[in-house]
C-alpha cells in the first residue's frame, strides 16, 4: 500500500511507509475516519453528526454547511498527497470513494484471510508470521480520534470480529509451532484488554496445558469458570468446563505438540552424567534457586527476556542479555521466575550462578565461574590444571548445546568478559545492578532495565502478601504503596511487618514508617544478613569512588527530587564537568536517574532518605547546603533581571565564594528555568527556614512570584511568603514581615480569598506605618484598594488609591508610580462619572511604565485603556491598544494577561458586530482563567461571554453561565460585580427583548459550542 489511510489507532494518512497523523485539524481527521469506515457507501448527513460529535459536544447549527467546508479541506488534502480518492457532501449525505484495500483495516483483513489459507495447507509458519504482520497494523485502538457511541460500537464489532479472533489465530499457530509460553503470553496479554472472551480463556487453558504448567492451568480454569458463574453466563461456564475435561483427561491426545520437558532429579540442582558427547543423557541440568511464585507486575520485563532471547519460530537464541536496575528493585527475583518458566526450552540445562558482585566477601571470578560449571557437570576438576584448558574444556561440552545461563550479581565488566566466548552458544543473562558500559562498548548486549512497579502491581503484591486486611483497609494500604514509590524490596519488607502485625491497623503503620530511620531500617530485625533498605542501598554505595560518594549525599541535601548538576556541583565547590562525571557514575550504578535529554537528574524518595542520611555525616554539611541554597538564589535573581528588567527586586544578598552564577541566554530561557525549577525552588523556601538561612528565606520567594504569577502557580508563592512571614516575625524583622503579607495579600486577592487578603495586608499596614516604610505604605494601600473595589467599597476605594498616588508621586518612586496611576484610574471607571480623568491616568500609567521598561505593567495598561476606549465607542482606538498589548503577550507570556485581553477582545469584537471572533477570544478567556485558577478573570470572562451569548439570542445559556459567575463573585465577596450580575439575571426572569444593534442583520444566533468551566 503505496499510499492510503490508516484508521487501526489514530487516524493518519499512509504516506510511502510514513504515518502521518497530524496532516488535517482534528475535527477534519474524526469527519474522515467516519468516512473510511464505510468506504464507497453514503452515510446520511445526521449519521455524520452522531459519528463526530459526541453527546457532552453541540452539533453545528448547519451540519450540512460544516461538512462542506470540511469535505474541502480534505479534497485539497489528497490533491496535495497525491492519494486517489473523491469525497461527496450533499443533502443526501457524505460518501468517501475509495479503493478499499487502500486503508489499513481491509488490508488488516486480506492478511488475516492470507494466514487462515496458509494455516489450511498446513503451513503454519508462513501463517503465523502473516498473522503477527497483521495485527502489526493496529498502533492503537481504532478510531482513536473518535469518542461517539458510533464509534464505540464500530470499535466493539472489530474486537469481536477481527481483533480476538486474530490473536487467537495467533496463539494457536503459536501453539502448532511448539511456542506454548509465547502462546500464554500473547493470550494473557489479550485477556487483559478483551476478558471474559470465552475463546480466549479456552484457549488459554490449552495453552498453558501445552506449555507443562497444569497447575497454572488449573487455577486459571477455575478463576475464569467462577467469573463466568458470578456474571450469569452459565453456557460459558459449561462450554469452558468441557474443555477443560477434554484437555485433561487421562489418555487425551492434544493436537498441540508439548514443549520439551525437564525431567528433575530428586533434588534441585542434582549433578546429571556426562558422556563422552559433552551433556549427558540422565536428563537437562537444573540449578535454579527456588521459583518466585509471588512476582507480579513484571508482564513487561518478561516479554522482553523472551523477546531477545528467542526467534521468530520460538526457539532459544545464542545471545548475551543484560538485566539491571536500582538497587532492591527484584531484578534477580523476576529473573529467576522467568528462568522457570522458560526451562524448557534448554535441553540441556538451565543454571543460575551468584557472582557475589553486590556482596561484602570477595566475588566471583570468571576462572570461579568456569571451575563451577565444570563440577556442576561432573568434570573433575582437579585434574584440569591449567584456567586455559578448563575454559577449552568448557566450551567443547556446551557445543552445538541450548542452555540457560544466568549470572547474577555482577559488579564489574571483568567478572564476565573472558567468559562470553566460553558461553558463546549459550543463552547467558547478565544480572547486575551496574550498567557495565565497558561490556556493553564491546558487545552489542540488549538490556532490560526492572523499574519500578505500577500502583496497581504494587496493590497485588501487598493484597497477596497481607490478604484480606488490604482490602479492608484501603486506604492505609494506599499510603503504603505511595510511601513505596513502586519499589519491589520496599513494598516486600512493608508487607512483611504488616503480615507479622496482625493487629496493627494499615493506616497506623504507614504514619510510623514516616520515620525515615523507621523505614530504612525495615527488615533489619537482628537475623543475619541482614535485608533492609538501608542494607541494599549501603551495598551500592560502598562500590563508588569517594567523589561519588560524596556527590551522593550531597544530592540528599537537594530541596527537590529533581535537580542540575550546576547546583550539586555548587554543593559540592568542584567544576560542574567534574560533578556531572560523578553523576553519570551514579546513574550507571542506577542510584539517580537521568529521564531525558537535559542536564536534569531525578532521585527515588527512598533514596534520597538513604541519601540525606548520609549527608549529616558530611564534615562540610552546613557550608555545602549553604551554597547549594544560595546557587539557586543567585540563578533566581539574575534571571528576574533578565526577565524583568525594568521591576524592582530586593537587594542581593552576600553569597559565598565561589558560586558559579547561572548564563541565561534570553529572557525566554531564564523564564523556563524558573519553571523548570518550580518544585525546587518553592522547597528550597522551606529548607531554608528550616536551618535558619534567613536571607534566603526573604528574598527568594520575591524573585520567583513574578514569573510564578505569569502562569497561575499561586500556591507556590503563597507557600513561599507565608513561610517568609512566618519566619521574619519570628525573628523580628519587621520590614521582612511587612512585604511578605502584603505580597501574600495580592496573591490572595488574585485568588478570590479576600477576606484572608485584608486581614493580612492590614497587618502589614500597620507594619510599614510603625516602621515608616513609605514605599510599603504605597504598596499596601494599592493593595487595600483593590479590596475595597472587589467588596463593592468604591469611595473608599477611590480615597486609598489616591492616598497611594499621592504617595508614590512623594517618593518619586516610577514603578510604583505606574502601578498606583493604574490603580486609582481603575477605582475612578468603577465610581462612575469619570472615564476622561481614567483615561489621562491610563496614559501617564503607560508613559511611566514605558520609560521604565515595565513590559507586564504596560500590558495591562494597555488592556485597560482598550476596554474604556471601548465603552467610549472609539474601537478604532481600542483595537490599537490591543494590539500594542497582544505585541508585549507574545513577548512576556503572561497567562493572566492573555486571560485578560481576550476577555477585552471578546467585548470589542462584540462591540463591533463580529460575534463569531467574540465567542473565539471568550471561551480562550475562560479556558485561561480555569488553568491559572484566577478568581476575578474566571468571572470576568464567564460574565463578557453571556453578554455575547445574550446578544446572538441565546438565553438559556447566558442565564447558566450569569448564575455561574454571580456565585463565583458572591463567594469571592466581589459583592459589586455580584449584585450587577443578579440585576442582569432579574431582567432576563422578568422577560428580557434583545436590543436592536447596528449590524445585526449581519450576525447569526451561534449556540456555545462547549461551556468548559470548572464546576465551583
Amino acid at each position: 500500500m503505496e499510499n492510503g489511510f490508516g484508521i487501526l489507532g489514530q487516524t493518519a494518512l499512509l504516506l510511502h511507509g510514513n504515518v502521518v497523523v497530524n496532516a488535517a485539524s482534528p475535527r477534519q481527521l474524526q469527519v474522515l475516519a467516519a468516512l473510511l469506515t464505510a468506504p464507497g457507501k453514503r452515510i446520511p448527513v445526521s449519521g455524520m453528526v452522531e459519528w463526530v460529535w459526541s453527546e457532552q459536544e453541540n452539533p453545528p447549527q448547519d451540519p450540512l454547511a460544516t461538512l462542506h467546508q470540511y469535505g474541502v479541506r480534505l479534497r485539497q488534502l489528497f490533491a496535495e498527497k497525491g492519494i486517489p480518492a473523491h469525497l461527496g457532501v450533499s443533502k443526501a449525505g457524505c460518501m468517501l470513494q475509495v479503493d478499499p484495500a487502500s486503508t489499513d483495516y481491509r488490508l488488516f483483513q486480506v492478511m488475516m484471510s492470507r494466514a487462515r489459507t496458509y494455516a489450511d495447507r498446513g503451513d503454519h509458519d508462513r501463517a503465523h508470521v502473516e498473522a503477527l504482520a497483521a495485527l502489526r497494523l493496529c498502533r492503537d485502538d481504532p478510531l482513536v480520534d473518535l469518542q461517539t457511541a458510533r464509534a464505540d460500537q464500530w470499535r466493539t464489532r472489530w474486537a469481536h470480529n477481527d481483533w480476538v479472533p486474530a490473536n487467537a489465530f495467533v496463539a494457536a499457530q503459536q501453539l502448532l509451532l511448539g511456542q506454548a509460553e509465547l502462546a500464554v503470553a500473547r493470550l494473557e496479554e489479550a485477556d487483559g484488554a478483551h476478558p471474559m472472551e470465552l475463546s480466549l480463556v479456552a484457549l488459554r487453558v490449552r495453552a498453558l496445558l501445552a506449555a507443562g504448567r497444569g497447575l497454572d492451568a488449573t487455577e486459571y480454569f477455575r478463576r475464569m469458570r467462577g467469573e463466568f458463574q458470578r456474571c450469569g453466563d452459565f453456557r460459558a461456564a459449561d462450554e469452558l468446563l468441557a474443555v477443560y475435561n477434554e484437555a485433561t483427561k487421562p489418555g487425551s491426545r492434544s493436537v498441540f505438540p508439548a514443549p520439551a520437558r525437564a525431567r528433575l532429579t530428586a533434588a534441585q540442582g542434582t549433578r546429571t552424567e556426562v558422556t563422552a558427547e559433552g551433556l549427558g543423557e540422565s536428563g537437562p541440568l537444573r540449578h535454579l534457586p527456588a521459583d518466585a511464585e509471588t512476582v507480579v507486575g513484571r508482564e513487561g520485563t518478561v516479554a522482553e527476556l523472551d523477546a531477545f532471547t528467542t526467534d521468530s519460530a520460538g526457539q532459544s537464541r545464542s545471545v548475551v542479555v543484560m538485566v539491571t536496575g536500582a538497587p532492591g528493585a527484584g531484578k534477580s527475583t523476576v529473573v529467576v521466575r522467568w528462568a522457570h518458566r522458560v526451562a524448557g526450552r534448554y535441553p540441556q540445562g538451565a543454571v543460575l550462578l551468584d557472582l557475589r558482585g553486590d556482596d561484602q566477601t570477595v566475588g566471583m571470578a570468571a576462572a570461579d565461574v568456569v571451575e563451577t560449571l565444570l563440577e556442576l557437570l561432573d568434570v573433575a576438576v582437579d585434574q584440569i590444571v591449567s584456567p586455559v584448558a578448563r575454559a577449552a574444556r568448557l566450551t567443547r561440552l556446551l557445543r552445538g548445546r541450548r542452555m540457560l545461563v544466568v549470572l547474577d550479581n555482577v559488579a564489574r565488566t571483568e567478572q564476565v568478559a573472558s567468559l562470553l566466548p566460553v558461553l558463546a552458544e549459550c543463552t547467558v543473562v547478565v544480572v547486575t545492578r551496574q550498567r557495565l558500559s565497558t561490556l556493553l562498548a564491546a558487545h552489542t548486549i540488549p538490556v532490560v532495565t526492572v523499574g519500578r512497579l505500577s500502583d496497581e502491581a504494587a496493590h497485588a503484591l501487598l493484597r497477596r502478601r497481607v490478604g484480606l486486611r488490604a482490602l479492608q483497609d484501603t486506604e492505609g494500604a494506599a499510603r503504603l504503596v505511595r510511601l513505596c514509590q513502586g519499589h519491589a524490596l520496599a513494598l516486600t519488607l512493608v508487607a512483611n511487618r504488616a503480615a507479622a502485625r496482625a493487629g496493627m491497623r494499615l493506616v497506623t503503620l504507614a504514619e510510623a514508617l514516616r520515620d525515615a530511620d523507621m523505614l530504612l531500617d525495615l527488615g533489619d530485625d537482628g537475623d543475619w544478613p541482614g535485608r533492609s533498605l538501608r542494607s541494599a542501598f549501603t551495598l551500592s554505595f560502598q562500590s563508588l569512588g569517594a567523589a561519588e560518594q560524596r556527590v551522593f549525599a550531597l544530592v540528599g541535601l537537594h530541596p527537590g527530587i529533581e535537580m542540575a548538576s550546576d547546583a550539586i556541583a555548587a554543593a559540592d565547590g568542584r567544576s560542574p564537568s567534574v560533578v556531572r562525571r560523578s553523576l553519570d557514575v551514579l546513574v550507571a550504578a542506577h542510584l539517580i536517574e537521568h529521564p531525558g535529554d537535559m542536564d536534569r537528574y531525578r532521585m527515588l524518595d527512598l533514596l534520597q532518605l538513604f541519601a540525606r542520611s548520609l549527608a549529616a555525616q558530611l564534615p562540610d554539611l552546613v557550608a555545602a547546603r549553604r551554597r547549594m541554597l544560595e546557587f539557586y538564589l543567585l540563578a533566581a535573581f539574575q534571571g528576574h533581571e533578565l526577565v524583568f528588567p525594568g521591576r524592582d527586586r530586593p537587594d542581593l544578598p552576600a553569597v559565598s565564594d565561589g558560586i558559579r552564577p547561572a548564563v541565561f541566554a534570553t529572557a525566554a530561557a531564564a523564564r523556563q528555568w524558573f519553571l523548570r525549577e518550580r518544585a525546587t525552588l518553592t522547597a528550597a523556601v522551606a529548607v531554608a527556614a528550616e536551618v535558619g538561612l534567613n536571607d534566603v528565606v526573604f528574598v527568594l520567594p520575591s524573585l520567583t512570584a513574578d514569573v510564578f504569577d505569569q502562569y497561575g502557580h499561586y500556591h507556590d508563592i503563597i507557600s513561599g511568603f507565608r513561610i517568609a512571614a512566618s519566619k521574619a516575625a519570628e525573628v523580628g524583622n519587621g520590614y521582612a514581615e511587612a512585604s511578605a503579607l502584603n505580597d501574600l495579600g495580592q496573591v490572595l486577592l488574585l485568588m478570590g480569598q479576600d477576606a484572608q487578603a485584608e486581614h493580612y495586608l492590614n497587618i502589614a499596614l500597620r507594619l510599614v506605618d510603625e516602621l515608616d516604610i513609605g514605599i510599603g505604605r504605597v504598596t499596601v494601600l494599592m493593595n487595600l484598594a483593590r479590596r475595597h473595589l472587589h467588596a463593592g467599597r468604591t469611595e473608599q476605594a477611590v480615597e486609598m488609591s489616591g492616598a497611594a498616588l499621592w504617595a508614590a508621586r512623594l517618593l518619586g518612586e516610577p514603578e510604583r508610580c505606574g502601578a498606583a496611576l493604574h490603580r486609582h484610574a481603575d477605582a475612578l471607571i468603577e465610581l462612575g462619572g469619570h472615564q476622561l480623568e481614567a483615561l489621562d491616568l491610563y496614559r501617564e500609567a503607560l508613559a511611566v511604565r514605558e520609560r521604565i521598561s515595565d513590559v507586564p505593567g504596560r500590558i495591562l495598561t494597555h488592556i485597560a485603556l482598550a476596554d474604556l476606549l471601548r465603552r467610549l465607542n472609539r474601537f478604532d482606538d481600542a483595537e490599537e491598544q490591543c494590539r500594542a498589548g497582544a505585541a508585549l503577550v507574545d513577548r512576556s507570556q503572561h497567562l493572566p494577561a492573555v486571560m485578560k485581553l481576550n476577555t477585552v477582545l471578546a467585548r470589542l469584537r462584540h462591540a463591533q458586530g463580529d460575534d463569531r471572533s467574540a465567542l473565539r477570544h471568550a471561551h480562550r478567556a475562560v479556558e485561561l482563567a480555569d488553568r491559572s485558577a484566577h478568581a476575578t478573570g474566571r468571572g470576568r470572562a464567564l460574565d463578557t461571554l453571556a453578554q455575547i451569548l445574550l446578544g446572538t439570542g441565546n438565553v438559556d445559556d447566558a442565564r447558566a453561565l450569569w448564575e455561574r459567575a454571580a456565585q463565583l463573585f458572591r463567594d469571592r465577596e466581589r459583592m459589586a460585580q455580584a449584585a450587577r450580575i443578579e440585576a442582569l439575571l432579574s431582567e432576563l426572569d422578568a422577560g428580557w427583548v434583545p436590543p436592536a444593534r447596528e449590524g445585526l442583520r449581519d450576525t447569526v444566533a451561534i449556540p456555545s459550542p462547549r461551556l468548559s468551566v470548572a464546576a465551583e
